[in-house]
């Protein structure tokens, strides 16, 4: 609980500036390769320079952390896929796996805090499920969501981001 206390007190006294999300999201692709050597990442280069968004790059990474995490423990295939869509508005990152479905009355509950769906994996450490309630509070402080849903073809979980970009104007110490 430390750390989703530590969030929460950090996020309302962080200023926010306009950063790049393409910069952010294909320098934590590469670490991510790195980390996970036993993982294929499937990711399109996103364009520098063209997406920006206001708010933190540093939690930025932090919440892509947090949502890699789980689509790595919870891949039956050793593969993820991040996908990069947007619209005049805003962005949509979709994290995806092959693996194990959400049961249907989770899909909601998944980003509370305490929550965490570990049947076959790590039965033998405790989770606390604070992840994606931290994946949470950063989309929020963002002005964004994420939610969780089976994908098309119910064979994984999709991990939808939506984000807005940056307008014109320039916010600081933006409560959330």
């Amino acid at each position: 609980m430390n750390e989703a206390t530590r969030i929460e007190q950090i996020l309302e006294n962080t200023d926010k500036s306009q950063f790049d999300i393409g910069e952010v999201i294909n320098g934590c692709m590469q670490g991510y390769q790195l980390i996970y050597k036993d993982i294929t990442f499937t990711c399109a280069t996103v364009a520098e320079g063209k997406y920006n968004l206001l708010g933190s790059p540093e939690h930025i990474a932090q919440l892509l952390d947090k949502v890699i995490a789980n689509a790595v423990e919870f891949c039956d295939d050793q593969k993820v896929a991040l996908s990069f869509n947007h619209s005049a508005h805003e962005c949509c990152i979709t994290i995806s796996n092959n693996g194990e479905c959400l049961p249907e009355e989770m899909s909601e509950k998944l980003f509370d805090s305490m929550v965490s769906i570990r049947q076959k994996h790590n039965n033998d450490q405790p989770h606390l499920g604070l992840g994606l309630y931290i994946a949470r509070l950063i989309c929020q402080f963002h002005q964004g969501s994420i939610n969780a849903k089976n994908n098309t073809l119910k064979q994984g979980v999709d991990i939808v981001i939506t984000l807005p970009f940056a307008s014109n104007k320039t916010l600081t110490k933006n409560k959330f």
